[in-house]
């Protein structure tokens, strides 16, 4: 579990020099115009919101899908709670896989199902590559895709039918580096996974690093040194990095991280050099105690406090196990709702109209709660919903036009603690 710590000694003058080093982060040049926040309805009158949900259940990104899928749970019972979209109940009418890699055919017939079942909105994929392999289907079908987790660089404003809840990696690439450089660390190799969040993370780390003066002496871009998803053994791996004698190692990865790790220690190096991102920073309790204990990582989005995870973990049981992408997967949820009702129609072209308007694109009354919104706008009023994921409006690439970075530390249950955010 995730608990606020003031055990981090320097955390704050971390906090403020890497706030100082992100500022200017957020994008202002994007591909096109936003929807305009004005145009309310799309001349349809669907009252029901339907969503589906494209989550891996099986795959490298599997140990991911507590959190979100709790957080959709938990984001139903809180609109419908509060009397529903156009006073209907929201419907889960579809919950799709969205990735193995023994059997690549598993997210197109997903997909299809997806289609099938005819949603307004899906939210999901969780991996950019993922999104990237669904999109085109569900584009042409006319579904709204929103995801809680995709970071690549490139799929900002991509597509008018595509936004995100969550900061690119060019953010956390910058967070974790200055994280690395204010512990005094210059030589840095780096585990790259080889798909586009791993290179693209690993691309704005490396430029962070080497602005500085730092080195990236293992996995830099251009060296073919990636591995490829889904790789159970780093023994080879582990003796290239090591060899390259770098004083931290960094691992931009999903799931691998459980099989490198204790490669990583059984090869003599100290964890706590070790600096872990958003796939992988999560609890490790099936490792010896103490083995992590010092090791820290960054994951993009608020840091999940007691309240929000006592809320998860009462709709689903294991929500505790990850609550990486909880709060995002929240907010696209409550967004796409408050778009519908906003609208006066849940279909998906009256979403996108408003989708912006809700999010504060042109500003309005702050609210916290779906059921606080909603009276807002019952009241005839422009609002602007503050999310649990802390991030600001939605910017014309469709995506926070600002955002949070938790930090976190390892106890010694191995389980990252959060010691701070920064804002980008």
């Amino acid at each position: 579990m995730k608990k606020f710590s003031k055990q981090l000694i320097g955390a704050t003058a971390l906090i403020a020099s890497a706030a100082l080093a992100l500022s200017g982060c957020s994008s202002d040049s994007g591909k096109g115009d936003a929807p305009s926040g004005d145009s309310k309805g799309s001349g349809s009158d669907e009252q029901v919101l339907k969503i589906a949900s494209l989550l891996p259940q099986t795959g490298s990104l599997e140990h991911l899908i507590y959190g979100p899928q709790a957080a959709i749970k938990l984001a139903m019972q809180d609109i419908n709670d509060a009397g529903g979209v156009l006073g209907n109940p929201v419907e889960l009418v579809a919950e799709g896989n969205e990735h193995d890699p023994t059997d690549p055919t598993i997210i197109s017939k997903s997909v299809d199902d997806i289609i099938a079942a005819k949603p307004a909105f899906v939210l999901g994929a969780m991996g950019t590559g993922n999104t990237n392999a669904a999109m085109p289907k569900l584009t042409e079908a006319g579904i709204l895709m929103g995801s809680p987790s995709n970071t690549g660089i490139a799929l900002a404003g991509i597509n008018e039918n595509y936004f995100r809840t969550i900061a690119s990696d060019i953010i956390q690439g910058r967070a974790l580096g200055n994280l690395i450089l204010q512990d005094g660390h210059t030589k840095v190799a780096v585990l790259t996974q080889n798909n586009d969040y791993g290179k693209g993370l690993r691309d704005n780390l490396q430029e962070t690093l080497e602005d500085a003066g730092a080195e990236v002496t293992f996995g830099a871009k251009g060296k073919g040194e990636e591995f490829p998803e889904a790789q159970t053994t780093f023994s080879s791996e582990v003796t290239a990095a090591l060899d390259s004698k770098p004083d931290a190692v960094a691992m931009v990865s999903y799931v691998e991280a459980k099989q490198a790790i204790p490669e990583l220690a059984a090869q003599g190096f100290d964890l706590k050099n070790l600096y872990l991102v958003d796939g992988n920073t999560v609890p490790y309790t099936e490792f010896d105690e103490g083995l992590l204990e010092g090791a820290q990582g960054t994951t993009p989005g608020r840091t999940v406090d007691d309240s929000f995870e006592a809320d998860l973990v009462s709709v689903q049981s294991d929500a505790s196990k990850s609550t990486n992408f909880a709060p995002e997967a929240y907010d696209a949820v409550i967004l796409v709702a408050l778009a519908a009702q906003r609208g006066g129609s849940a279909d998906t072209e009256t979403i996108k109209a408003n989708l912006h308007a809700v999010s504060g694109s042109d500003g309005g009354e702050k609210c916290e709660s779906f059921k606080d919104c909603l009276a807002l706008l019952e009241d005839d009023k422009d609002i602007q919903y503050q999310g649990r994921a802390g991030g600001g409006p939605l910017n014309e690439d469709n995506e926070p036009s600002t955002a949070l970075i938790g930090l976190y530390k390892f106890d010694g249950k191995n389980e990252p603690q959060a010691v701070g955010e920064i804002e980008g």
